[in-house]
Formats: C-alpha cells, sequence, structure tokens
C-alpha cells in the first residue's frame, strides 16, 4: 500500500515538475516499466488534468470559513472549565452547491461537533420559515441513559430527554441564537452554540 501512495505521489511530483533531472528519469523509467504503472499514470494523469481545470475557489472559501469557525470553537474550547464546550467539525451551510443547482430558500442543514471525547450529530429540517425540526445524537457516551438535552435562547428554552441511544428530537424551534446543552441526570457535561 505505501508503495503504490509513494509510486502516486512520484508521479504528481512528475507532472506538477517538481522533480530533479535525475527523479524525473527515474519517474519516466517506472512509469514506462510495466503495463500496470503505465494504466496507473494515466489514470493519475486524467485526474490531476481535470483537477487543473476545475474552479476551486467557492471550495476553497467555504473551507477557509469552516477551519475559521473550528479555530475560533477550538479556542474557546480551551478555557478551563467542567463543561466541555463543542467544536464545530462539520456544517453543510458552509458547502458550496454545484454548478448549476439552485439553492432552495428552506434547506435542510447538517452539523456535527466535537465535545470533548463525544461527538454530536445534528440535523436540521424545516417546519415552517422561521423554525425548524431538530434530530440529533450524542455518540461515544459512556451512560446507561440519563442524557437530556437543553435549547436556551434569550426568549426561548427547551428541553427533550434523550432516547437509550442517545438520540433526541425537539419538533420545533424558532430561529434563533441558542446554547444547546448537554447533560447527563442533573450535572451538564458540553455545551455547543448554535445558530439557526
Amino acid at each position: 500500500m505505501k508503495k503504490d501512495i509513494d509510486r502516486v505521489d512520484l508521479m504528481l511530483d512528475y507532472l506538477r515538475g517538481d522533480l530533479t533531472a535525475e527523479q524525473r528519469r527515474r519517474a519516466e523509467g517506472i512509469i514506462g516499466g510495466d503495463p500496470e504503472s503505465a494504466g496507473l499514470f494515466a489514470t493519475v494523469e486524467s485526474l490531476f488534468t481535470e483537477g487543473q481545470k476545475s474552479d476551486w475557489r467557492p471550495l476553497r472559501d467555504s473551507t477557509l470559513k469552516l477551519a475559521g469557525r473550528l479555530f475560533d470553537d477550538y479556542q474557546k474550547s480551551r478555557k478551563r472549565t467542567k463543561i466541555k464546550r463543542g467544536i464545530t467539525i462539520f456544517d453543510s451551510m458552509m458547502l458550496p452547491l454545484p454548478a448549476g443547482v439552485r439553492p432552495a430558500t428552506v434547506d435542510t442543514r447538517r452539523l456535527k461537533y466535537k465535545v470533548g471525547e463525544m461527538d454530536l450529530e445534528l440535523s436540521l429540517y424545516p417546519v415552517t420559515t422561521d423554525s425548524y425540526e431538530l434530530i440529533g445524537r450524542v455518540y461515544e457516551l459512556e451512560s446507561d441513559g440519563g442524557l437530556s438535552v437543553r435549547l436556551k435562547s434569550r426568549r426561548h428554552e427547551f428541553k427533550e430527554e434523550a432516547d437509550r441511544f442517545n438520540l433526541f428530537r425537539f419538533v420545533r424551534v424558532p430561529i434563533s441564537n441558542y446554547a444547546l446543552d448537554l447533560i447527563l441526570h442533573t450535572k451538564k457535561i458540553g455545551t455547543v452554540a448554535l445558530e439557526l
């Protein structure tokens, strides 16, 4: 496996022109050395050429935005407290739409967070133009139950009990900025900033 990865890396360096004359001769020997390597090179070259034609700006901008958010969340989570702060590791709202796809006025959204050792996944579904259904699950929680989830904003507060699989559901949540708190029995064990 490592040998194949090294071959592909060498082929990519060859296509980019990042090799010395000696390394180029070595790469050409490997590429022309057997039909399997020649076939692999044809595939790598095709992917490389397509990648060169692609407009990566929308993906780059989304990646930078998500990386900035991840860094901000990470900095907040480093503060020494007993309550773990969630770090955003995925937000489908930040992904660019493929070319030719019209954005919907109201859309579903997927979010993933790292909260200490736990993983939190959320799915948001529009109910009305100003509210969402929120379905979530906590993974890697060492517990035999007793998990509840509280959503709290300046104007609203909702609380739901998770089932034995740590799944929970809020039927209708108005658009607002919330703190989503994970509560095990009576102790708050994690929190996530959630903007609807």
